[in-house]
């Protein structure tokens, strides 16, 4: 090892010692109470702001359940509805055998 590399690497560690010292022997910032207190009170407002997990879970399940009611009534109006118009079309065709001397033979019972 070369002597100026020797010495370039000393001169960094007493650099580095001057400076850990310099840090040791700082006084800490004074904080007042009335700082921390202000910086907890943003803590606190900007976690309120912001939708937890449990908060995006609970409205996925409601949304879940508005989608189900809504297609439970969707698929019963649609039944309802179908049954309806079968109904209706089963009693047109009973109104039109029955009115209709053609039919009347298809229907058993009925001379």
């Amino acid at each position: 090892m070369s002597q100026s590399r020797r010495e370039h690497q000393i001169d960094k560690l007493e650099q580095a010692l001057r400076r850990a010292h310099t840090v040791k022997v700082q006084e800490p910032p004074h904080l007042s109470r009335a700082w921390a207190d202000d910086v907890m009170r943003d803590v606190r407002g900007q976690a309120s702001r912001e939708p937890s997990f449990s908060e995006v879970a609970r409205v996925i399940w409601r949304a879940a359940a508005v989608v189900a009611v809504i297609s439970t009534l969707f698929v019963g109006s649609v039944l309802t509805w179908t049954a309806g118009q079968s109904d209706a079309d089963f009693s047109a065709l009973l109104t039109m055998a029955t009115a209709d001397p053609t039919f009347s033979t298809l229907l058993p019972g009925e001379p």
